[in-house]
């Protein structure tokens, strides 16, 4: 209940991530269209209808149901993991408090409580995780193919999940035998049918597919951060930097280090099948926390499943320690998720505070719909569609992807943009043929060591045309109201 409480408030406490648009965006259109077909989408495509009922369950409150659904997905992924412990022996309390450390880092608690895709494969690894270890148990080809379902899954969730189920394979292949080539063909082809719903999409609109899936992902970052003077950011040292940073803000980076200590004191004994699946799933893990760029907290995800299960198995070990050493242990391990935890603190004081953040979005999405309707209705145009679900407005699905795809237009060009139906500055004036009634800006002018300003495009389309502007309640966001002038500009 203490989980399930902090989880819940976590979701409406904590502040909009700049990356929620296209998350929110894509659920919401994959309600009422057919992905990549009918509009851009810049990830793998499970998550979007994984949470596309939320958007027609709940029409005026679709991102607090949405974020309520990722914080519940959360406790199932711990509910899991400390199921998974239990499964290969560790013991109640051990199990417990290696599941609650998970809980603690930062990546965990950020991703709990916002829209994302990562909870969701998280949970999905972790199952597989799960069922992995029954099959370890009762050498059975049908736990090895439901085990490959559930990697599959997670990998047609996000990407970076990849590499953890490739190790996985790899275990079963190299330290099984016969049996194990088995088992590793089975592993194999419930991955296949895991990751069917990207052939699927990929059916549907294969340019759109692997733009959004594959050639953004390897282009759009490194030109972004270019045009902004910041693509030193992105070299290797860099990275590796940042990924030690999202480590060491919670449990995770100590953890590493002592279950390393350990591994090497103990490298004489014989480990059991369930602790070399273990370290196989954390080396995969780790490489597919390095891998996407630049380094994000939310990409430590894929390292949580097998370092719940590791750490379990070290406090298991600690059992037999000296009462000292034992205590020293937790005491580090307590004082290490400290950091992972500050931050979602404050978030829930400021909300104690000042009120969620997710409740004022909502009361201006209404507040906004309201004015769009008083001045004749019609659908809306933004960059930040997390912010105006609310307010019953029709989108634009070629603003599905949020600012992504926009700011780097130029990497894209006119004629993929509109092969897509993506806008980008070089299109805007596609809009002119079906005008927008309202356009919502002030929510991407840029950061300190991003400055660019996506919105720039969108506020000098609407003063070219005539929109009259209106202040949002939260005294961040515009909304531009299209007027009379517009339609005399056009029959000119």
């Amino acid at each position: 209940m203490a989980l399930i409480l902090w989880f819940g408030l976590t979701a409406i406490a904590t502040p909009f991530d700049h990356d929620e648009s296209q998350y929110v965006a894509g659920a919401y259109f994959s309600s009422r269209l057919l992905i990549f077909r009918d509009f851009l989408y810049l990830q793998p495509p499970l998550h979007s209808w994984a949470f596309a009922p939320l958007a027609w369950l709940f029409p005026d409150h679709m991102v607090l149901a949405m974020r309520l659904a990722t914080a519940v997905t959360a406790i199932f992924t711990l509910a899991t993991l400390w199921t998974a412990q239990r499964i290969a022996g560790v013991s109640r309390d051990s199990a417990a408090i290696a599941t609650l450390l998970v809980a603690t880092t930062a990546a965990f608690q950020f991703t709990g409580a916002v829209v994302r895709n990562d909870m969701l494969p998280t949970l999905l690894s972790a199952m597989g995780l799960l069922v992995s270890l029954l099959a370890l148990r009762h050498c059975t080809r049908r736990y090895w193919f439901a085990a490959g379902v559930l990697f599959g899954l997670a990998i047609a969730t996000k990407l970076n999940f990849a590499p953890l189920g490739l190790m996985t394979g790899l275990f079963v292949l190299l330290t099984g035998g016969r049996c194990g080539f088995k088992a590793a063909c089975f592993l194999a082809l419930g991955a296949c049918a895991g990751m069917a719903p990207m052939l699927v999409a990929w059916a549907a609109a294969p340019d759109a597919f692997f733009y959004g899936v594959l050639t953004y992902g390897a282009t759009a970052p490194h030109a972004w951060y270019a045009a902004n003077g910041a693509f030193d950011e992105l070299d290797t040292l860099e990275k590796l930097t940042d990924l030690l940073k999202y480590l060491w803000k919670g449990p995770a980076l100590v953890a590493l280090l002592l279950l390393c200590a350990n591994w090497i004191a103990t490298r004489g004994r014989i480990r059991s099948p369930g602790r070399r699946l273990a370290i196989w799933m954390t080396g995969g893990a780790l490489i597919g926390a390095a891998l996407p760029t630049p380094s994000q907290v939310q990409y430590v995800m894929p390292l949580l499943p097998p370092l719940a299960l590791a750490l379990g198995y070290l406090l298991d070990d600690a059992r037999r320690w000296t009462f000292a050493r034992r205590q020293a242990l937790l005491g580090l391990l307590c004082l290490a998720a400290i950091p992972g935890m500050l931050a979602v603190t404050r978030h829930v004081v400021a909300m104690l505070r000042a009120g969620s953040p997710v409740l004022q979005a909502d009361a201006g999405a209404r507040w906004a719909g309201a004015s769009v309707r008083a001045m004749g209705g019609g659908d809306i145009a933004t960059l930040s569609p997390h912010m105006i679900l609310g307010s019953g407005l029709d989108l634009d699905p070629r603003f599905a992807a949020g600012p992504f795809a926009y700011r780097t237009g130029w990497t894209m060009g006119p004629v993929l943009a509109r092969q897509v139906h993506a806008i980008i500055p070089a299109t805007l004036g596609d809009m002119d043929r079906d005008p927008p009634a309202a356009i919502l800006t002030g929510y991407e002018d840029g950061t300190r060591k991003l400055p660019m300003r996506p919105d720039d495009g969108l506020i000098s389309y609407a003063r070219r045309h005539g929109y009259r502007m209106l202040s949002m309640p939260d005294g961040v966001g515009r909304l531009y109201l299209r007027t009379g002038r517009f339609s005399l500009s056009r029959n000119d």
